[in-house]
């Protein structure tokens, strides 16, 4: 399904302007990458379309439908975020299944998508015990165990050494899902997204 930001304005306190009318779309299937230093509003874009944080102005659309005004579990899109909040007191497979737990799906088995995503060794294991680049794939994991329209993957590779980049490149590439994604490396967008946008410092 297809992705249309239009006109996404954010404002923080005093008028302070970190998005100003941007428009994006992504089309059914295709990967995006967003690029920009620190601080042009990458990350604050992502939660204007989850519903995280609602923008100052514009809307919205997923597969031609209006979601802003819908609630984040409603919208249909999965998010990774950099600081990704894990339960550190539950395991691997715990946190992967927890957003299908929430949704009433209790017996779902998520086995599968720990082999995928090199996690069954350690599918028992506290998330707490777990190294930087574990967490994040378990965080990708969290984020696409729902199968959502729509993806959202801000700086995925963060921690993972070059086997597990590529690893974690090809497995994006499987979801054939339309995602936004955000990143520093110009280099993982290039070799991953089929276009590059770049964004500014306001």
């Amino acid at each position: 399904m297809s992705l249309s930001v239009e006109n996404v304005s954010h404002e923080y306190f005093q008028g302070n302007c970190v998005i100003d009318d941007f428009s994006i779309s992504v089309n059914d299937g295709e990967i995006v990458a967003l690029v920009g230093p620190s601080g042009c509003g990458k990350t604050t874009l992502l939660h204007c379309i989850t519903g995280l944080v609602a923008p100052t102005s514009g809307r919205v659309q997923v597969d031609g439908v209006d979601v802003s005004h819908k609630k984040t579990h409603e919208r249909g899109i999965g998010i990774m975020m950099q600081d990704q909040p894990l339960y550190e007191h539950l395991s691997v497979e715990q946190n992967i299944a927890f957003p299908l737990r929430a949704r009433g799906k209790k017996k779902q088995d998520v086995s599968q998508l720990l082999e995928q995503l090199e996690l069954a060794d350690i599918a028992k294991q506290k998330v707490s015990s777990c190294s930087g680049g574990e967490r994040r794939r378990v965080a990708f994991g969290r984020a696409i165990v729902t199968k959502p329209n729509v993806l959202l993957l801000d700086e995925p590779f963060i921690s993972l050494n070059e086997e597990l980049r590529n690893s974690m490149r090809e497995r994006i590439a499987k979801e054939n899902v339309s995602t936004l994604l955000v990143t520093h490396n110009f280099e993982d967008a290039s070799m991953l997204c089929d276009r590059v946008i770049e964004l500014e410092k306001l």
